[in-house]
């Protein structure tokens, strides 16, 4: 089986275009994307998990999750749905007071959490997960790229190795939160709109062998 090397725009887009197809808010897409790419990086469920097991990512259950003193009820989510808010807790509290432990529990897949010692250093901070509990320590803000996340950097360099089988079934399910090829979908594509009556609104094409026709017409 092959393997692919797939860069980190593409690997972002896939997967929040997956989250979308699973029903998780726009708003939240992109935190909960961060998490499952840093969850590749280290090993744990990433990609492939994602592609398996991306009926279990129910946004509904975030209604459930409570927070009192320094525990975390997780409702029954799955933990990279929780997992930035947490550490927006956690940090806020590791910067007021030095250092912060939360006991996390009913979330799904709690190995996820893992994820929480990467993303630490994104906020400045550092992160030890055990056995359900995340302990965050304050730190120096991070002043280069590779400081604030030596993972993204490394993928930003290298890529993530796919296998492609994996890879090409996940591209695949992304596509379901892609608009249906449609006269009007053309139509609204890209920097310009294709009025009724056949004039371009918005910023007209640049490319010197741009068919305009392909606004008008649907592959059959």
């Amino acid at each position: 089986m092959r393997t692919l090397h797939v860069s980190v725009r593409e690997a972002r887009m896939s997967v929040e275009r997956t989250l979308l197809t699973c029903g998780v808010p726009s708003g939240a897409a992109h935190g909960v994307r961060e998490c499952i790419l840093l969850s590749e990086a280290l090993g744990l469920g990433g990609f492939r998990y994602l592609l398996e097991k991306h009926a279990c990512l129910q946004w509904a259950a975030f209604q459930s999750v409570a927070a009192k003193d320094s525990a975390l009820d997780g409702g029954g989510i799955h933990a990279w749905l929780v997992l930035p808010t947490l550490m927006d807790l956690a940090v806020a509290q590791a910067r007021r007071d030095g250092v912060a432990v939360l006991i996390v529990t009913n979330v799904v897949e709690p190995r996820e959490l893992k994820v929480a010692e990467a993303l630490a250093k994104r906020y400045g901070a550092e992160a030890a997960v055990l056995e359900g509990a995340i302990a965050v320590r304050n730190a120096s803000r991070p002043v280069t790229a590779e400081q604030w996340d030596p993972l993204l950097r490394a993928a930003m360099k290298h890529g993530f190795d796919v296998a492609e089988e994996t890879w090409r079934a996940l591209h695949a399910l992304s596509n379901g939160a892609l608009a249906p090829d449609s006269v009007v979908s053309r139509r609204h594509a890209g920097p310009v709109i294709l009025q009724d009556d056949g004039s371009i609104r918005g910023r007209l094409p640049q490319d010197d062998d741009f068919d305009m026709s392909m606004l008008k017409k649907v592959a059959s």
